[in-house]
């Protein structure tokens, strides 16, 4: 797929402001609140700024009191769920530890079992061996 066939999917709002990267050239859409901001690239992951389109002062985008206020509450809320998802995440991780390791210890029990079962058959095929010469050196006796 084409680059500029990427671009064609999204939705590109008025306000929007549609660049390319300067280092990869992929287009790229950002709303208008993003303009003069560093963001990376979605395609290369290079640190780029967005740029401030022509007619447009960095002062048309600050925001009133209550937007502000909104904002940062809704950037706790976020923050605040973020952390219990992390701290979920986190007893998951150290569940999985314990199964990996109960895992590995079970695994390490079936290849003790294993090398026994292969001592004993290595006996077998030895006492095998010895059974089939005794028979063959009393054959040659009678």
């Amino acid at each position: 797929m084409d680059e500029k066939d990427d671009i064609q999917d999204v939705e590109i709002m008025p306000t929007d402001i549609v660049f390319d990267c300067p280092n990869c050239n992929h287009n790229l859409v950002v709303d208008y609140r993003a303009a003069g901001l560093q963001v990376p690239c979605s395609q290369c992951g290079t640190i780029i700024q967005v740029p401030i389109p022509d007619g447009m002062h960095i002062e048309d985008l600050d925001c009133d009191p209550g937007e502000l206020l909104q904002q940062l509450l809704q950037t706790r809320r976020m923050l605040v769920k973020a952390e219990a998802a992390a701290q979920q995440l986190g007893e998951k991780i150290v569940e999985m530890t314990q199964q990996v390791a109960e895992y590995r210890k079970a695994l390490l029990a079936v290849k003790a079992r294993s090398e026994t079962m292969q001592e004993a058959f290595d006996l077998a095929a030895a006492a095998r061996q010895d059974i089939a010469k005794l028979i063959d050196a009393t054959e040659v006796l009678k």
